[in-house]
């Protein structure tokens, strides 16, 4: 395998090995007459601090690196015990191997009244608990942007989404110098924001301010974008032109972007604008989450799989914002933000079920067109001040407002367990909604002159009010037992809004200087409320109220907790452990019936944290922390939703939060010098009083689900992945592996149903790295075995194969070549849904101007027109197949200008050889 990979390696990189530098030597002491042996001799290209190779001194002194093509690079020499000792070589054709016969290295520099500080040049290194990339130490293109850098980065991944993986995690908030860009939309910085005015990337975690002891999200990870100082004076920007220039075509596809920066010393603005009908215009992760469109796992224990590289639907949307941040005195900041999004999204999905019931089976078909709009306007302003040396405020206000409209059309074919139609509908759902969201956050810190003992104080209210006009159309046609036709004509208004204010009060003491106390009291008090009004149509008119389908649900919580931590901090360990004790009082009241049900309950929540730091570049971290959630107002409202009459959900409000513990193990390892990575985890949670569905069916297959209660469910992986580079990091091989085991308990028919899942998914990429060559070739296969105690026929298992390819060719006179390839192969689901799919993307484009700034470039999507979003998801005793249509193949011609301020600045250098 070795032989086969080289001869790969040395054929690919042909073109580039005629003449290759080659530099040797033997390294001396100080005193110029002692070999030293191990001293690291490093090559680091000048124009881009790309570490082209490194070795180590033998026990003779002696060295040799090469093998890189000619350039301008710096030649590094360090020993722990002498200063380094640095050459700037200039390469040459006709002086390209060079010999320094004897390499004296300076004694360590000693000052008595200055430090005198070394910048690490590491291309990555641990600073605490940080993990920092240096960003010119990775090659990029010219014209890149910090998605194209990322995917450099050992350990990084980024998803077709824009999505963030760092060794096996997930990303939850991008910051620029440690602020905000933008509000939450992580790809806003990610795609737009250029790859060569980072300085660096550093990854790390830290509390999330907006939740407690005892959150799912207690802690964030953070990826944090470093600008360079230049990059922190003057401007930069770009402006993007993108058609197909269809004449003939009613909606032709285009892109138009526009993004403005402008830094000094003490402020910051930033002004885009997004506009697309193409897959770059389809809804963020942060979106979807806010409009409800995001796929969650089914309370019964489901798994989805789908092709991510797949957009749903037809979207056309719109986004721009601007965002402005001024320093004032020594201390002072404000920064303010605001942002525009507009979503226009035309779906159409088929899909088809199948339910398995202990004594029968039920099949349905579904199509579904829906067509739905969007708009949301965001606010955030960020104060900061010192009230003296030692208090620092910060007051956090936000404002949100949400327009939202969509009209679904859903026809559905129920069928018998022998394939007869017993039922079709015909459903039209249409919705106008308005949302108000506000928060405000208030904190004040105080220092004392004992250093580490900190008192904090928080105060937090946050406000929302929802209101909903729908409109109901349903026909149900039954053929079996005999035929008749029913239907729905409703008018419905739902509005719900809910308060909270929270109290937080947090003492830091030091103890020595490895030990710290940390105490915490929490006080919440709040409610939400919902008012649901259904009117029937009758004598031309909704004026028929309907009692069953209405309510207005009341729901106050009160909260109390008080914790405590102690905290142990050296060189190698971090251990943390703690405790709190939490009460929470609810009152659930329907006003309608007059039922109150009061709910009175006492938690325990430990945690316990253990890292141990064998080195700077290896670390193993224990995390046993425990959590427990309230249900929400939906949950709770004890009122039928007829929304899709052919799966109604009902409340419950006797539900009780829920209680999981949560166990994660995971290792971290890399080499500085090779880039090597390696990680692996395991994480487990389980969840007593989780919320499950218990779900009735009827003859047809139509559904009445209601939550519940139960113990027991579990959620749980193992993965481990790396990045290994060879031949002086211009070949890596990606390995990764991802094994899962879901437990959940749900109730068919008042039946206990166990499901659990079984899913294994491993991967294997190779990447090539040239100055002017870089592509990957990856593949990727998922087995998913899912089973359901109630009946065995639900336990069929189904598996994908994914292969992919990427290459970019940058040739002279600033052209470049794009290519990329998707091969899915789908397996073991219904027929019509085991279609296998090959998608082939390109992009030619040329540079013009002597910066390169302005680009023309021509872009082919998915030039076969083979393109399709197939999905199945497995839940409870329900296997469903999806089928989506989204954009296949179309053409862009795009020209896109970028524009700065920055110099470069040519200096002198000393010249070997």
């Amino acid at each position: 395998m070795k032989k086969i990979l080289t001869f790969l390696f040395l054929f690919l990189n042909f073109y580039a090995i005629t003449q290759e530098m080659r530099v040797n030597g033997v390294v001396y002491d100080s005193s110029g007459t002692q070999t030293i042996k191990n001293a690291m001799v490093m090559a680091v290209r000048f124009s881009d601090s790309l570490l082209l190779d490194h070795a180590r001194t033998d026990i003779n002194g002696r060295f040799e690196i090469g093998g890189f093509e000619i350039d301008t690079f710096s030649l590094i020499i360090e020993h722990p015990n002498f200063d380094e000792k640095i050459y700037y070589i200039f390469g040459h054709s006709a002086n390209y191997e060079i010999s320094i016969p004897s390499v004296i290295m300076p004694d360590k520099a000693t000052e008595i009244e200055e430090v005198v500080i070394y910048a690490n040049k590491s291309p990555i290194y641990y600073r605490g608990d940080t993990l920092v990339f240096v960003a010119d130490s990775f090659k990029v293109a010219e014209n890149a942007v910090v998605e194209d850098l990322l995917k450099k980065l050992p350990g990084i991944e980024v998803d077709d989404q824009g999505r963030i993986k760092s060794q096996g995690e997930d990303i939850d908030q991008v910051l620029v110098d440690g602020d905000e860009f933008f509000g939450s939309d992580n790809t806003i910085a990610t795609k737009n924001l250029a790859a060569k005015g980072i300085d660096k990337v550093e990854i790390y975690e830290k509390r999330n301010e907006d939740a407690s002891i005892g959150d799912d999200d207690e802690e964030l990870k953070v990826l944090d974008l470093k600008l360079k100082d230049a990059y922190k004076k003057g401007y930069f920007g770009k402006i993007v032109g993108a058609s197909d220039f269809s004449l003939i075509e009613d909606n032709p596809f285009y892109e138009g972007e526009f993004m403005f920066n402008r830094f000094s010393n003490k402020q910051k603005l930033s002004v885009y604008a997004l506009g697309s009908n193409t897959p770059r215009s389809d809804l963020s992760w942060a979106d979807k989450q806010k409009f409800g469109l995001n796929n969650e796992n089914n309370r019964g224990g489901g798994w989805g799989q789908e092709d991510q590289s797949n957009t749903s639907g037809i979207p056309r949307a719109f986004r721009a914002g601007i965002y402005f941040k001024d320093k004032f005195g020594e201390n002072g900041s404000i920064g303010f933000n605001y942002t525009y999004s507009r979503i226009d999204l035309d779906a159409y999905s088929n899909s088809y079920s199948q339910y398995f019931l202990a004594d029968t089976t039920y099949y349905s078909s579904d199509s579904i067109s829906e067509k739905s709009t969007n708009e949301s306007h965001e606010i955030n302003v960020d104060l900061r001040f010192n009230l003296d040396s030692l208090t620092s405020v910060q007051i956090k206000p936000s404002f949100g407002y949400d327009v939202a409209e969509n009209r679904s059309h859903s026809i559905s074919n129920f069928l018998t367990q022998n394939g007869i139609q017993s039922l079709n509908t015909d459903i039209l759902y249409k919705t106008n909604s308005t949302g108000l969201s506000s928060r405000v956050e208030t904190s004040i810190k105080r220092k004392f002159k004992k250093p580490l003992r900190e008192l904090k104080g928080k105060y937090i209210f946050t406000l929302s009010d929802n209101k909903t006009d729908e409109d109901l159309l349903s026909y149900s046609n039954y053929y079996l037992p005999f035929s008749f036709i029913d239907s729905i004509n409703q008018e419905k208004t739902n509005n719900n809004g809910s308060t909270n204010h929270r109290t937080i009060l947090t003492y830091l003491e030091p103890f020595g200087k490895k030990w710290k106390m940390e105490w915490e009291y929490l006080s919440d008090f709040g409610g939400s409320d919902q008012n649901k009004e259904t009117y029937n149509f009758e004598n031309g008119g909704y004026t028929d109220f309907d009692d069953s389908l209405s309510n207005i649900f009341n729901s106050q919580r009160q909260q109390h907790r008080i914790s405590g931590g102690i905290r142990y901090e050296s060189r190698k360990f971090q251990i943390m452990g703690g405790l709190a004790a939490r009460n929470i009082q609810i009152q659930n009241q329907n006003q309608i019936t007059g039922i109150n049900i009061e709910q009175n309950i006492n938690n325990l929540l430990p945690r316990f944290k253990f890292t141990y730091k064998p080195s700077k570049t290896k670390r193993i971290t224990l995390n046993y922390r425990t959590s427990s959630n309230q249900p929400s107002i939906s949950d709770l409202q004890p009122v039928p939703d007829n929304t899709n009459p052919n799966q109604i959900q009902i409340g419950n409000p006797n539900l009780e939060p829920n209680y999981s513990n949560i166990l994660d193990l995971k290792m971290r390892s890399f080499d500085i010098f090779s880039r090597r990575f390696m990680w692996a985890g395991i994480n487990a949670r389980f969840t007593n009083n989780a919320f499950a569905d218990s779900t009735n069916f009827d003859n047809y297959g139509r559904t009445i689900s209601m939550t519940k209660n139960v113990d027991g469910n579990i959620t749980s992986s193992l993965y481990a992945g790396g990045s290994f580079s060879f031949f002086s990091n211009k070949f890596s091989i990606v390995p990764n592996l991802v094994m899962s085991y879901l437990k959940y308990t749900n109730f068919i028919n008042s039946q206990e149903n166990i499901t659990t899942t079984a899913l294994a998914n491993g991967g294997l990429t190779f990447k090539f790295d040239f100055d002017s060559l870089t592509f990957d070739v990856g593949a990727n296969y998922t087995y998913t075995a899912p089973s359901s105690s109630i009946s065995k026929a639900a336990s069929r298992p189904f598996y994908m194969q994914f292969y992919s390819s990427n290459l970019e060719w940058r040739m002279p006179y600033g052209l470049k070549v794009k290519l990329s390839t998707r091969y899915t192969i789908n397996s073991n689901r219904t027929d019509g849904f085991n279609q296998n799919i090959f998608i082939l993307n390109a992009e030619l484009s040329k540079a013009f101007l002597n910066n390169q700034n302005l680009i023309l470039s021509v872009h082919g999507n998915d030039i076969l027109n083979q393109n399709l979003t197939l999905d199945r998801v497995v839940t409870a005793n329900v296997i469903t197949d999806y089928y989506t249509n989204i954009i296949s193949r179309y053409f862009l011609l795009k020209l896109t200008f970028k524009f700065n301020n920055n110099g470069t600045k040519e200096e002198e250098y000393k010249h070997w050889g």
